[in-house]
């Protein structure tokens, strides 16, 4: 919401300089007139601050403020109205967090419609509510605690809709919706890759409407804005600290946590190959390569790949490799409560 605030004056400043450079942090006689509920500060990670013309009793409060902005402009929009009425109406800091979680909730909800609509499209199984109730689980947790990363999930859903009713254009416009979102959405990017591979072999521009016309323009706007906030970001994301066990592996139990996450992906790619899923397989090889590249990796990074269990399949064993990976990863290299380690890879 305060990024979203600070973005008319900023610009793509947002994405290249830390606020904590931009702007001084409120003094203590500042904070002591600024209302209660601000003067707990933003977070952590962050700190209010002080923005010259704004007014003296809504500063800047928020959080990561030694980094640039690590999202694309789309989470901005997302809560743009409510940054308006915050900052422009009587509207407490309280109440407007207030108003953030419940709107995050309500997205939450939609996610979930169209997440159990496309599950149970075909006859559901026992493990498969089993699956449903760990997806609704994380979906939950993570929103309540202040993540809008399931409102990238809808976009998602629908391009793995169209993808396997083979509408190439339509599954392009929804992934490019989803990216302008949030950045994890690149976590599929192979979908995106169909997509394209659809619109060729198709030869879709051939009869394309006007209408068409305008949703690429759109798409094509919502890319480009996504991947050029996203090159802004680059040089900052290259220097983040180093979170992910993965990658680190220093010491016994980050070693056991990524020679068990090394046999769950050899483990998934197999029974993928058996069953000659290419593209699930081809979606497994990318989700491990970014897992393990990533210099920070927490629980939530995966909340957006939960799509991928409720993309369409006509094979079981697909659905149950798609939940098992997500479930292994969530419980191995998390040790998430609501995925629980299994029995046979306990490294404690």
């Amino acid at each position: 919401m305060n990024a979203a605030r600070i973005f008319p004056r900023m610009g793509r400043d947002l994405w290249r300089v830390p606020i904590a450079k931009r702007f001084a942090l409120l003094t203590d006689q500042q904070l002591a007139r600024a209302p209660s509920d601000l003067r707990l500060g933003a977070s952590p990670t962050g700190g209010v601050y002080d923005v010259p013309g704004w007014p003296e009793d809504k500063p800047l409060a928020i959080g990561w403020s030694s980094k640039p902005r690590m999202y694309p402009p789309g989470d901005m929009l997302l809560v743009a109205p409510i940054a308006a009425l915050y900052h422009y109406t009587g509207l407490s800091f309280s109440a407007a967090c207030r108003m953030l979680i419940g709107w995050f909730i309500v997205l939450a909800h939609v996610a979930l419609f169209y997440f159990f609509l496309m599950f149970f499209e075909g006859n559901s199984r026992g493990v498969d509510w089993l699956a449903c109730f760990f997806a609704y689980g994380q979906i939950m947790y993570w929103t309540l605690q202040g993540f809008y990363d399931v409102a990238a999930i809808v976009p998602l859903i629908l391009c793995a809709r169209y993808l396997a009713e083979r509408r190439g254009l339509a599954a392009a416009v929804a992934y490019c919706v989803g990216a302008f979102l949030h950045f994890r959405v690149f976590f599929q990017a192979p979908w995106a890759l169909l997509a394209a591979g659809l619109i060729v072999r198709k030869r879709s521009w051939r009869d394309l409407s006007w209408r068409t016309w305008v949703a690429l323009f759109i798409a094509a706007a919502l890319a480009c804005a996504s991947l050029y906030v996203f090159c802004l970001d680059w040089p900052a994301l290259a220097e983040v600290a180093i979170t992910n066990p993965l990658r680190t592996a220093s010491d016994v139990q980050e070693k056991a946590i990524a020679w068990n996450y090394q046999i769950v992906l050899v483990a998934c790619g197999l029974a993928l190959l058996t069953s000659r899923a290419w593209f699930d397989l081809i979606s497994l090889a990318w989700l491990g390569l970014v897992t393990f590249s990533l210099r920070e990796f927490y629980a939530w990074h995966l909340l957006i790949s939960m799509s991928w269990i409720a993309a369409p399949t006509q094979t079981p064993t697909v659905r149950a490799v798609r939940i098992a990976f997500l479930l292994s990863v969530v419980g191995i290299v998390f040790t998430d409560s609501f995925a629980p380690n299994w029995l046979w890879m306990l490294y404690h």
